[in-house]
């Protein structure tokens, strides 16, 4: 028995010290752990640059969806695991607790601060419970919750991705496939394109005074493209110009209107930016990926890879310069199921995990958990 145990041992042994060796740091990497592939490890394949990750920590239950300008405070969505109660929940960063923000038997889809961390911008779905036919309105609450605002008019039925403009306002689109800034003092106007565009995400561009949104093009067809298009003061008409086809997320570089995104290009992905300044695309990155962002500063592109090697439903997150040189992987596979929020000053992201078992017990009520990752790369 002895000997053949020891006839299998060296074999495998000299197997594994080979992966490990070789660069397969992930063969060990739990799934759902966030946890850094290059901490502790040593090998001649590792990347110029390494991570070091000072901590990382559960910090509460629910789908994280902002962080305040000054890094104070995130919006947390949370349903608790029921059918008829939503909240938005407030964490703060600094003294680590959780308040409840919003408490409400409406579905809240998305919610972001404003530009002054004045209020919450949020939208919630309501479902007639005659025709089970759903819609969605926006609404605004200051951030001591003694005012709630309607911004939506009752007939609109407000698109869940939207973006923050400058002086309180907001910028979302509606069923009609209208584009509208608003604030939370009831001024409005209105913006339409010249020809019926299915816009899905909005978002505002500071230096140039423009819009940057996703849309499914007039002609009908079945993909999403990526336009921009200009705010003029003597026009209601935003004249779209297309900067990519087959988008699936971007993200707004606010300190150069610089914008990243991820294009379908075929059976894979690839990252590229685009600048005002600049008309032709640069690619950064070809893989399989789900989200990008910038971090606050614009110094380094966050983005989500699915791995090949995994389920795919599970994403590790990345990081590299905003030319694309020195990609790190910064996470084993996760279930994530929120955007990658940057903290506006720090080295510090936030992010949700979708924890749910495989075999739900009646004990089981948290379902997502909130991730911060505090880290330095050198």
């Amino acid at each position: 028995m002895l000997k053949r145990l020891a006839k299998w041992f060296f074999p495998g042994f000299i197997l594994v010290f080979a992966l490990l060796a070789g660069g397969c740091q992930s063969l060990f990497i739990p799934k759902n752990v966030p946890i850094a592939l290059w901490e502790g490890l040593s090998s001649k394949n590792q990347p110029s640059q390494e991570i070091t990750i000072q901590s990382f920590h559960t910090i509460t239950p629910g789908i994280v969806q902002d962080i305040s300008n000054n890094g104070n405070s995130l919006i947390i969505l949370n349903s608790e695991n029921s059918k008829t109660n939503f909240n938005i929940n407030t964490y703060d960063t600094d003294a680590q607790s959780l308040s409840s923000f919003i408490s409400s038997d409406k579905r809240v889809l998305s919610a972001l601060y404003d530009s002054f961390d004045a209020g919450i911008y949020y939208v919630v779905e309501t479902v007639d419970a005659n025709t089970g036919k759903a819609s969605s309105q926006l609404l605004w609450t200051d951030i001591n919750r003694d005012t709630t605002r309607v911004i939506s008019l009752p007939e609109e039925n407000v698109v869940k991705c939207f973006g923050i403009g400058e002086s309180d306002q907001v910028i979302y689109s509606n069923n009609n496939n209208e584009i509208i800034i608003a604030d939370n003092q009831g001024s409005r106007q209105i913006y339409t394109t010249p020809e019926n565009y299915s816009i899905l995400s909005v978002d505002y561009m500071k230096i140039t005074h423009s819009l940057v949104f996703m849309a499914n093009p007039p002609t009908g067809a079945e993909k999403t493209n990526l336009y921009y298009g200009e705010i003029k003061a003597d026009s209601v008409k935003i004249i779209p110009k297309l900067v990519a086809e087959n988008v699936i997320d971007f993200d707004v570089n606010k300190a150069n209107n610089q914008l990243v995104f991820i294009k379908n290009t075929g059976q894979n992905q690839s990252i590229a930016t685009w600048s005002v300044n600049s008309t032709p695309q640069t690619t950064l990155a070809a893989g399989n990926f789900g989200t990008v962002t910038y971090t606050s500063n614009g110094d380094k592109v966050v983005y989500t890879q699915y791995s090949s090697n995994v389920d795919s439903q599970f994403q590790s997150i990345w990081i590299m310069d905003p030319n694309g040189k020195k990609p790190l992987q910064i996470t084993s596979p996760l279930k994530l199921n929120s955007q990658i929020i940057c903290d506006p000053s720090k080295s510090i992201l936030y992010f949700s995990v979708d924890t749910t078992k495989d075999v739900i017990t009646a004990k089981d009520r948290i379902f997502t958990q909130t991730y911060e990752f505090t880290y330095t790369i050198k």
